[in-house]
C-alpha cells in the first residue's frame, strides 16, 4: 500500500512521535508500531533502536504493551531488551493491568528462546509470579502452559514453532479489502463468519452447510419487499347452505316407526336408499398466478395456525433436488415462493390460486431426507370456509410426488 519504502517512511514518523512527551499519542504510535511490524517484520532494524527508552516513559496501559511486543520481537537485535523486561518482572506485583502482564510473559518467553542465558533466571522468577497470581485467571493459565511447555520433553525446534509461530496480521488495511469478499460475508451477518472473517464454507463441513438453491428478492420471511407484481386479493366467502360440491343438501328420511308396546303389530318401516357418495369437488388452478414475498407473509399470518390443515405423505426415496421437486408441483400449477436445501430436509414455500373463484393457498412443506423416515410435512393456510379445497389440492401434491411414493 502506498509504493515502495512508503512502510518505513511511515514507521520513522511514528518513531519520532514516540519522544513527544504527550502520553496518548505516544500510546497510539506504540500501538501502530506494534502493527506495522506485524504486516512488514522486516522493519525491525528501523524499529527497534528507541524502544528501551520509549519504554521508561510510557504510562498509559496498552502503549506499555504495545512497547513490550516490540521488545519481544526484536529483542535479539536490542542488547537491552532482557534488562529492561527484567525491571519489569522485579516490579510485577505493582503492574495492575492484565494486558500489560500478559504481553509481559509473552514477550519474555519469546526473549528466552532468542537469549536464553540471560533471561533463564528472570523467566523463572516471571513464571512463579504468574502463577501465584490469583488476580487474573487468563495469566495464571498462560503461564501454567509455558511453564508445563518448557519443562516437556518435547523438540525445541516444536517448542520454537510454537512460541516464535509466525505473527498474523489482526487485520486488513481499509485499502486492501476486497469488496466482493465482504459483500459475501456480509450475506451471512449476524452469524460466526462475522467473528471468523470467512464465509461459513470456509469453516463448516459440506455436508452441514445451508444450500440455497432458489432464493428470490421477495422472499417470504422477508418484509418489506415492494418488487411489483400483480396483486391477489384474498377472498372471504360466507357460508353457504350448499354442500362442497354445489347441489342442495339432500332432505332428511321421514322418522321409522317404533314398537314402544312389544306387540309387533307396528308397520315395518319403509327402506331408506342408503346416501351416495358426493363426488369429490374438483379444483382447477391458475396456471399463470403470481405474487409477492410480502403478500406471501402477511396473508400467511392472516390465517390462524389453528386453522391450517396439515398433512404427512410418505416417501420411499429422496428426491434428487428443490429444483426436481419445483419441476413436479409446476405440472400441477402449484407455484413456488422460495425453496432451499438443508443438512436433513428440502424445504419450500408454495402457493396456488384456484381459476375462477381466485381463492389463494399457501403452503409450505418440509421433505426428510432422513434415510428411515422419508416423508413431506405439508401445512395448508386459506381462508377459504371449513378450509375449502385443501383435501382436494393435498391429492393433486400427491399426484404430483407420486414418482417419489
Amino acid at each position: 500500500v502506498g509504493g515502495p519504502g512508503s512502510a518505513e517512511s511511515i514507521a520513522r514518523r511514528l518513531l519520532e512521535m514516540l519522544d513527544l512527551n504527550i502520553d496518548h499519542v505516544c500510546a497510539e504510535a506504540a500501538s501502530a508500531l506494534a502493527d506495522v511490524l506485524r504486516k512488514h517484520p522486516g522493519l525491525k532494524t528501523t524499529i527497534s533502536p528507541p524502544l528501551p527508552r520509549t519504554l521508561r516513559y510510557a504510562t498509559e496501559a496498552y502503549g506499555r504493551a504495545s512497547v513490550i511486543f516490540l521488545l519481544g520481537e526484536c529483542g535479539d537485535i536490542i542488547r537491552e531488551a532482557p534488562y529492561a523486561l527484567e525491571k519489569l518482572i522485579d516490579t510485577y506485583d505493582t503492574l495492575k493491568d492484565p494486558h500489560v502482564k500478559s504481553t509481559l510473559l509473552t514477550s519474555t518467553v519469546k526473549l528466552f528462546f532468542k537469549r536464553p542465558p540471560e533471561v533463564q533466571r528472570m523467566l523463572g522468577r516471571l513464571l512463579r509470579k504468574a502463577t501465584e497470581d490469583v488476580s487474573s485467571q487468563d495469566m495464571h493459565d498462560r503461564a501454567l502452559f509455558y511453564y508445563r511447555l518448557l519443562r516437556s520433553d518435547a523438540d525445541i525446534s516444536a517448542l520454537e514453532g510454537v512460541v516464535l509461530g509466525p505473527v498474523t496480521v489482526e487485520s486488513l488495511f481499509a485499502e486492501e479489502e476486497v469488496e466482493e469478499a465482504q459483500a459475501l460475508l456480509m450475506q451471512e451477518f449476524n452469524t460466526l463468519s462475522i467473528m471468523y472473517d470467512k464465509t461459513s464454507e470456509n469453516f463448516i463441513s459440506e455436508e452441514y452447510q445451508t444450500k440455497f438453491v432458489k432464493m428470490p428478492p421477495e422472499h417470504p420471511l422477508q418484509p418489506g419487499n415492494t418488487a411489483p407484481a400483480e396483486t391477489i386479493p384474498m377472498q372471504v366467502h360466507q357460508a353457504q347452505p350448499e354442500n362442497l360440491n354445489g347441489t342442495a343438501p339432500a332432505p332428511a328420511p321421514p322418522p321409522a316407526i317404533v314398537d314402544l308396546l312389544g306387540f309387533g303389530d307396528s308397520p315395518s318401516p319403509a327402506p331408506v336408499a342408503a346416501p351416495s357418495a358426493p363426488k369429490p369437488a374438483s379444483l382447477t388452478l391458475k396456471a399463470t398466478a403470481t405474487m409477492t414475498g410480502d403478500e406471501y407473509q402477511t396473508q400467511w399470518g392472516a390465517v390462524p395456525d389453528g386453522e391450517a390443515t396439515v398433512n404427512t405423505i410418505g416417501f420411499k426415496r429422496i428426491p434428487a433436488s428443490t429444483t426436481e421437486v419445483e419441476a413436479a408441483l409446476t405440472s400441477m400449477n402449484i407455484q413456488t415462493m422460495a425453496s432451499g436445501e438443508l443438512a436433513d430436509e428440502f424445504k419450500f414455500f408454495l402457493y396456488a390460486v384456484e381459476e375462477g373463484s381466485n381463492a389463494i393457498y399457501l403452503l409450505q412443506s418440509n421433505i426428510s431426507k432422513t434415510p428411515s423416515d422419508i416423508s413431506a410435512i405439508l401445512t395448508i393456510k386459506t381462508s377459504q370456509p371449513g378450509g375449502g379445497k385443501s383435501n382436494e389440492l393435498v391429492e393433486m401434491i400427491k399426484s404430483a410426488f407420486s414418482a417419489y411414493a
